[in-house]
């Protein structure tokens, strides 16, 4: 039996086993990927992880999310000025291509398995990462990924393609930069037959060379289980994080961090001030219990009372 609380709801859970994939948080639905996500983040922004529900809001930090997953991604939008991003809807974001005006305004970007299905060159997506990124920002990605030497691309010549149905399956018709027609079959997708195409495959290798060749100074894997949050790690996809610099917080991050640690600091007083003033009220109701009971004593040792009583009148003070 593994227990956990889930870093994303709060949800206290204990289940049989527990996978990469499969939801194993009763309360959000959240799986490992997911929960892992979240750790990476809190742990950059603090330097510990937090509970989603347990962290602070500071609307001055500011990150994008590719395609999140709602359960997380609602919770986040909450503490921060945060907005989740589509490729094919609003809020859209080509992460390929993003607007330049956003270049150097995010403190932290999230992608829970995004890079596999971006269109080659994957290097470039990458590098809109790092530009849309303030000096001290960072990534957290997961992704598949192998010990293998090199990434495996399923389809290295992509130019002009569609994705047609050819019976009882969908095949990629792909036109090359020299004019040629290729069909590709056996096409791997995810979240469900014709959703997300896998383009790639990373090796461990050569996503973190691709990572600094976008210029990112630091690449960390998460190689360790983190089993308080239902976070454990059962192959090669390991979680990480991609840094520009060292996350340094500004004057408005540090100002809202001291506003919300005064609002939680009053709500402390508050608190300790009705638990002051209750314990008075238990104590002076004790008195008077321990004053009511030595005056019924003393009623009870009176030699009229004693004598009502033999005779059947007034009240029994034994």
């Amino acid at each position: 039996m593994i227990s956990f609380t889930c870093n994303i709801c709060g949800a206290h859970n204990s289940v049989e086993t527990i996978a990469w994939e499969p939801a194993s948080c009763s309360g959000c639905g959240s799986n490992i990927r997911k929960r892992a996500i979240v750790y990476l983040l809190t742990r950059e922004l603090f330097g510990e992880s937090f509970i989603l529900p347990d962290m602070p809001r500071i609307a001055a930090i500011k990150g994008i999310g590719l395609s999140d997953d709602l359960c997380y991604a609602v919770p986040l939008a909450g503490k921060f000025d945060y907005t989740n991003t589509y490729y094919d809807r609003e809020p859209y974001l080509d992460i390929t291509e993003p607007d330049p005006k956003l270049y150097g305004t995010c403190d932290f970007i999230l992608s829970s398995d995004v890079f596999e299905h971006v269109p080659g060159p994957v290097e470039r997506a990458f590098e809109q990462c790092f530009k849309l990124l303030k000096p001290g920002g960072f990534l957290c990605i997961t992704v598949p990924s192998s010990l293998d030497e090199n990434i495996v691309e399923h389809y290295p010549d992509l130019h002009d393609y569609a994705i047609v149905p050819l019976g009882d399956e969908q095949v990629l018709v792909n036109r090359k930069k020299d004019g040629t027609l290729e069909i590709h079959d056996r096409l791997v997708f995810h979240g469900g037959h014709g959703a997300t195409l896998e383009m790639r495959v990373f090796s461990r290798k050569q996503l973190t060379e691709k990572l600094h060749d976008a210029g990112f100074t630091e690449v960390a894997f998460q190689d360790d289980p983190v089993e308080r949050f239902g976070i454990v790690l059962q192959n090669w996809s390991r979680p990480l994080v991609a840094r520009k610099g060292a996350f340094v917080p500004g004057p408005d991050v540090i100002r809202q961090l001291l506003q919300e640690y005064q609002s939680q600091a009053a709500v402390l007083s508050e608190v300790l001030r009705q638990k002051a003033e209750m314990s008075t009220w238990l104590s002076r109701l004790q008195s008077e219990k321990n004053l009511l009971e030595t005056k019924l004593r003393a009623a009870a040792q009176s030699k009229w009372v004693r004598l009502g009583t033999r005779l059947g009148r007034g009240p029994r003070l034994d």
